[in-house]
């Protein structure tokens, strides 16, 4: 009897005893070995210190119950519950849990003997299995894995009831015969049959096999299987029996095809990368690096801002750390460029990576190409002469870079500027000169400023927008000088200027701090005073607005 109990203990199996007593259940044995699946000794749970369902994962637990509610209405000797969950600390424990049911002389359920096997890495079940006929039939007819019991020379002396029942024979129709004329093996061809022949020698030998191996139910199901050859020493350290094992992964095989199948689906048509702590691409499916023109071994190793364009706002980048480093998802959209300059929008969605105590590990991003959605967009902030952002777009613009501003504490300017005498123009050149020579001037600004924060846009006819931000007066002053005297060097001649054989432009700027409350249709009327003013004394200048009052 202590060795039945050194083997039950040693065994992966949890063995257990619930008896009635009184009108409640208890504990009445379990083996030593429960501490490790559950992290707490045998003497815990006799004691009542801790019980099964304490373990049982939130998720299983409603599923638990009720399956476990069903034992005492079913008729028939077991009960077998789906797989479940318990926890060990931190960590997940997957289960499988029969329970053989024992009733007295009236029919009434008088106890339990459960048990309970680790299948979180398919650990063998037995692996200091003995003969003895009491330990065959207290765990090996209950196991739900295949179990063959031989002798040294591989003859089948005992086969378990999940054996038996998945070839659908009988017992007495397969003793005596060796392992490798069994029926499990049956569709195994003749040099199949000689390598179980040679597993059997070499266990004999004293070596333990593990393998994959394939048999048929009576159904005629195909069931994979990790396949385990352990012998069993006597006094004298000879093999006296063979124990073969074999855990059912079909489940985890076709899981595991179907994943793979998955993954090629993914990395095909879904444009994705897995990034390290510090940006580095550990993986790029095909299909982004087809998008971006890359190879995969031009990108492993390399950070995300291959990608990156040089007019993106630093801004966004900033705000993307701040919060995937935080462990929480971001999405946005920004411009990118392809290995051969082509520039891409993309709407990405970074998601952190956790491991087991919830600690960023790296991160996901998953991008979608709404290239055409952003040229579409575009199109509809684009004047369609100048190719500069419209008037729409300076609306929407105008009141988000003014909050930037504020959030950033730095100062708003709003400067606008208008070509002398362009009636004039028209009337002299003709219209299509006009419309050539706004379109010059509209990119000839455009050109002239260098920061991704600066804008310029066409509010109507020949005036002009431009919103920068964090910039003081001089610096204002400076910007100006720089997009008038860039007008002044197109040399675009206009004999009926009053100011100049060229053509110029006057300018009205009003510098907005931080802590100012006005309001965007003030500033923009200051602006606009600003410039009446510099037309007002002679045009070809620059006004800065230097109040905040609307006379």
């Amino acid at each position: 009897m202590t060795d039945i109990l050194h083997y039950l203990n040693e065994s992966p199996t949890v063995f257990f005893i619930l008896k009635k007593k009184v009108n409640r259940w208890e504990l009445e044995y379990v083996t030593d070995n429960v501490v490790n699946i559950y992290g707490k000794s045998s003497i815990e749970f006799l004691n009542g210190k801790y019980y099964h369902e304490d373990f049982i994962h939130k998720v299983d637990l409603k599923k638990f119950t009720e399956q476990a509610s069903l034992i005492s209405k079913t008729d028939k000797k077991e009960f077998t519950y789906e797989p479940y969950r318990i926890m060990k600390g931190n960590d997940i424990v997957w289960i499988n849990h029969t329970t053989k049911i024992i009733r007295d002389e009236d029919g009434l359920v008088s106890s339990y003997y459960g048990y309970i096997t680790d299948i979180t890495k398919q650990k063998e079940l037995y692996n200091k299995f003995t003969a003895t006929s009491n330990i065959l039939d207290s765990s090996f007819n209950n196991s739900f894995n295949f179990i063959l019991l031989l002798d040294s020379r591989g003859k089948l002396l005992k086969a378990n009831q999940t054996a038996l029942d998945i070839a659908g024979i009988k017992e007495e129709a397969v003793l005596g015969k060796y392992y490798w004329e069994l029926p499990w093996w049956s569709h195994y061809p003749e040099e199949e049959r000689n390598s179980l022949r040679d597993d059997i020698l070499s266990v004999v030998r004293g070596s333990c096999l593990k393998n994959h191996k394939i048999y048929y139910n009576k159904e005629g199901k195909r069931i994979e299987s990790d396949c385990s050859l352990t012998p069993v020493f006597d006094d004298d350290k000879n093999v006296s029996y063979i124990l073969c094992e074999a855990h059912d992964i079909t489940q985890t095989i076709n899981t595991k095809r179907s994943l793979d199948q998955y993954m090629r689906i993914v990395n095909e048509n879904v444009y994705i990368s897995i990034s390290d702590l510090k940006g580095n691409i550990l993986e790029i499916s095909d299909a982004y690096c087809r998008l971006t023109g890359y190879n995969r071994e031009e990108l492993i190793g390399q950070k995300h801002s291959i990608f990156k364009h040089p007019d993106n706002d630093s801004y966004i980048f900033k705000e993307l750390w701040n919060t995937i480093v935080k462990g929480r998802l971001w999405k946005g959209e920004h411009r990118n460029v392809k290995k051969n300059g082509d520039v891409f929008w993309v709407e990405n969605s970074i998601t952190p990576n956790l491991d087991e105590n919830k600690r960023v590990t790296g991160y996901t991003s998953i991008y979608n190409d709404i290239t055409d959605k952003k040229e579409i967009s575009e199109l509809l902030i684009t004047d369609y002469l100048t190719k500069i952002f419209n008037r729409r777009h300076f609306n929407d613009i105008f009141g988000t870079e003014l909050k930037r501003s504020k959030r950033d504490n730095t100062n708003f300017a709003l400067i606008i500027l208008d070509i002398d005498y362009f009636k004039q123009y028209n009337d002299t050149y003709g219209h299509d000169s006009g419309d050539k020579t706004l379109y010059t001037v509209a990119n000839t600004i455009k050109h002239a400023l260098h920061r991704a924060s600066d804008f310029v846009f066409r509010l109507g006819g020949e005036e002009f927008g431009v919103i920068t931000s964090n910039i003081d007066e001089d610096g204002a002053k400076t910007l100006a000088q720089m997009i008038k005297k860039s007008i002044e060097d197109l040399k675009i001649e206009h004999k009926n200027s009053q100011i100049s054989d060229y053509l110029t432009i006057s300018i009205g700027i009003k510098l907005v701090k931080p802590e100012s409350i006005l309001s965007k249709n003030e500033i923009y009327k200051l602006a606009d005073l600003a410039l009446y003013e510099a037309k007002t004394k002679g045009r070809n200048q620059t006004v800065i607005s230097q109040t905040d009052i609307l006379a």
